[in-house]
């Protein structure tokens, strides 16, 4: 297990878990969120692909409408 921050919430993860893998075990919806990780923005296509480390900071950040 490795401890991670998610919107300043720590979390315990397996270790090798993607991105897309943490969205999926949080129940996150994917539409209309972008996602940090160490303030890098990953293209939703890179997530299943960027595998997360010992004290990542990810950031989810939800789209919405108003103004």
């Amino acid at each position: 297990m490795i401890s991670i921050n998610v919107n300043n919430t720590q979390k315990e993860i397996s270790e090798n878990s993607s991105l897309s893998q943490l969205l999926e075990g949080l129940d996150h919806s994917t539409n209309g969120i972008a996602v940090a990780v160490n303030e890098n923005v990953i293209s939703k296509t890179q997530w299943s692909s960027t595998f997360l480390n010992q004290n990542d900071a990810i950031l989810i950040i939800k789209a919405t409408q108003g103004g």
